[in-house]
């Protein structure tokens, strides 16, 4: 995952005030007049993040910038399939291995499941961002993983209703005869979910893991050969 100027910029300031006032300028008081009215209008989100989306932001970054520190470092998940994406956290970070997540269980009495995309899961993290993921809490076992409907595909059993999202690493085809394909944007390889198939795709493997938490978990982990 590779970081621009503008993303660790935020990571130049070390309080949120300091943020706020990064963002005024000249021209931004000549249309408002007062410094304290604009910081006001900034602390609302306009034209600027909230607290609470800066502070998650920065975070994540101070994370992603060094893959080796992890929102799983130094937890041991006591559920079987966070312990296996506690593993696979660097090398999705590192863009070297991309891995989709398949859960299939009981929310509120009822039955959803979908397929998430680890990685661009790892970067919804901003707590005023829809259906954000709490990672930390996550590993720890404080909050559960659900498939959302912002996920790669996300089906409700109650109202028969899904969802289907691409991402920044996978495209959804479908196949008249193998159903649904995610191609992965990096390597421009497909990869097949389909549970009685024996080939998921080229540098694919698919991991049924038991869990406590849910009816089903099943990862399909795919080795990214990127063409530079």
């Amino acid at each position: 995952m590779k970081l621009t100027d503008q993303d660790l910029r935020i990571l130049e300031f070390e309080t949120y005030e300091q943020y706020l006032e990064s963002l005024i300028d000249g021209k931004s008081l000549q249309y408002f007049g007062d410094r304290e009215n604009l910081i006001s209008l900034y602390r609302t989100g306009y034209r600027a993040l909230t607290k609470e989306a800066f502070e998650a932001q920065r975070n994540f970054l101070q994370v992603a910038k060094d893959p080796n520190t992890l929102f799983s470092r130094n937890i041991v998940p006591k559920d079987t399939l966070l312990q296996e994406l506690a593993e696979r956290e660097r090398p999705n970070r590192l863009g070297l291995l991309s891995t989709i997540i398949y859960i299939r269980c009981m929310k509120n009495s009822v039955e959803i499941s979908g397929y998430i995309d680890y990685e661009e899961g790892l970067r919804r993290v901003h707590r005023d961002q829809q259906y954000s993921n709490d990672w930390r809490a996550i590993f720890e076992g404080r909050t559960v993983l659900y498939p959302t409907p912002v996920d790669l595909l996300y089906y409700n059993a109650k109202t028969d209703r899904s969802w289907k999202n691409n991402t920044r690493n996978y495209r959804i085809l479908f196949d008249p005869r193998r159903g649904i394909i995610f191609r992965n944007m990096h390597d421009r390889k497909d990869i097949h979910p389909d549970p009685v198939a024996s080939f998921y795709g080229t540098n694919t493997s698919r991991t049924e893991v038991p869990s406590e938490l849910y009816e089903q978990a099943v990862l399909y982990d795919h080795v990214v050969r990127k063409n530079y």
